[in-house]
């Protein structure tokens, strides 16, 4: 994906050529990935939605996930109030009022998004590096260690059969390559 997709807020128009990078680099995001999580074709004023997968851990617990449905448009401090109001139920009483999201790639890469940001936006860029990632939402407390990077290690997503199957196939096309 080019990284200078300009894509629109409060009001702004969109040329004809910017929605057109946009619409091929949300065709390059729904290439590869499952069906689930496909991104809608932009709007002519340039939005688009997505379901996004979000993970949750306070220290010592499970790691939950929900995904939800999520805008173009949507900010950070959006995505984290809808997220909070997912996980309460899950979590019975979420003990710190203060939340971030983070965005974990499976080098370790760790970043926390700003309020403002397009969580959307964010993920769709993965496509540009190969990267893959998840959004992570932190408790946020004076005290670190109570949720250190061990956390994102456990939420480290399995495999599944499709994304198995599919690894295997191209593992058995380079031993090909490399007999011939």
């Amino acid at each position: 994906m080019d990284p200078s997709i300009f894509v629109p807020r409060n009001g702004e128009t969109i040329s004809p050529t910017e929605l057109q990078k946009l619409r091929d680099a949300i065709e390059d995001w729904n290439n590869s990935r499952l069906d689930l999580f496909e991104i809608s074709k932009p709007t002519e004023n340039g939005e688009f939605h997505g379901v996004m997968r979000f993970f949750f851990q306070e220290s010592g617990a499970k790691v939950a996930t929900k995904c939800i449905r999520v805008s173009s448009t949507a900010t950070t401090k959006e995505v984290n109030e809808a997220l909070i109001e997912k996980f309460h139920p899950d979590m019975r009483m979420l003990s710190s009022p203060k939340y971030a999201l983070y965005e974990i790639h499976a080098a370790g890469d760790e970043r926390k998004l700003g309020e403002k940001e397009n969580p959307l936006l964010v993920q769709l860029h993965w496509t540009e590096s190969d990267r893959e990632g998840r959004f992570l939402l932190k408790v946020e407390d004076a005290n670190k260690d109570a949720f250190d990077s061990g956390a994102s290690r456990n939420s480290k997503r399995r495999l599944s059969r499709r994304e198995k199957k599919e690894l295997k196939k191209k593992e058995k096309e380079l031993k090909k390559k490399q007999v011939n």
